[in-house]
C-alpha cells in the first residue's frame, strides 16, 4: 500500500471514534437553526423582494460552511446581497457585496456613512476575486477602484453565545445603507 494511503496515529484515532463527526454535525445543525431564526427576524426588519437563501458546504478551503445570503440579487453584471457566514476554524462574517449598477448606487451612500460603518467593524477587503469569502481588510480610499465592493466584518466564535444579537447589530448597520436610496 503506498505511504500516502496510510493513516497517521491522529488519523486512525479520529477515523475509529464517530463522536467528533457527530459533534461537527451539531453544531453545523445549530446554526443553520441560529441563520433561520435570523432569517425570520431580518425579514421583519428589511423588506425586499428577495427571498433568505441558507446553503451549507463541507469544502470551503476544506472546511465545512453555512451561508445566509439576504437580501440577495446576483445578476450577471449587478450584484447586491450581504451574506452572513459561518465557517469552521475562522468565525462568523456578515458581509455587503456589490457590483455593476448596486455600486454605483450604493458607494456614494457608504462613503457617507463611512464613520458609522467603521464604528461597527465594518473594512473595505482587497481580494482580487469577489467569490473569495476570507476577508483580508484593505483601505477606504481603494474603495470603487474595483468593479465590486465587499465590507465586511469578522465575529468570533469566542462570543458564539451572543452571536444573534452581534450579527444582527451588523446587518442592521448595512440595512441603513440599503434603505438610504428609498
Amino acid at each position: 500500500m503506498s505511504a500516502k494511503l496510510l493513516l497517521s496515529a491522529q488519523e486512525l484515532r479520529l477515523v475509529t471514534d464517530p463522536a467528533w463527526i457527530l459533534t461537527k454535525n451539531s453544531i453545523v445543525r445549530k446554526v443553520v437553526e441560529m441563520f433561520s431564526g435570523l432569517c425570520d427576524e431580518w425579514r421583519e426588519m428589511l423588506d425586499s423582494p428577495t427571498e433568505p437563501k441558507i446553503s451549507r458546504g463541507e469544502q470551503y478551503k476544506g472546511l465545512p460552511w453555512v451561508m445566509l445570503d439576504y437580501p440577495r440579487v446576483f445578476g450577471k453584471e449587478d450584484v447586491m446581497a450581504v451574506r452572513t457566514m459561518f465557517w469552521w476554524g475562522h468565525g462568523f462574517s456578515v458581509t455587503l457585496h456589490l457590483k455593476g449598477e448596486f455600486l454605483r448606487t450604493y458607494l456614494p451612500v457608504i462613503l457617507d456613512r463611512r464613520a458609522a460603518l467603521e464604528d461597527a467593524g465594518f473594512m473595505p477587503g482587497t481580494a482580487e476575486d469577489e467569490w473569495e469569502h476570507e476577508h483580508t481588510p484593505g483601505t477606504w480610499e481603494d474603495m470603487g477602484t474595483r468593479p465590486f465592493l465587499k465590507l465586511s466584518v469578522n465575529v468570533g466564535f469566542d462570543k458564539w453565545n451572543k452571536a444573534p444579537e452581534i450579527l444582527t447589530e451588523k446587518f442592521t448597520a448595512l440595512v441603513q445603507i440599503l434603505v438610504a436610496n428609498r
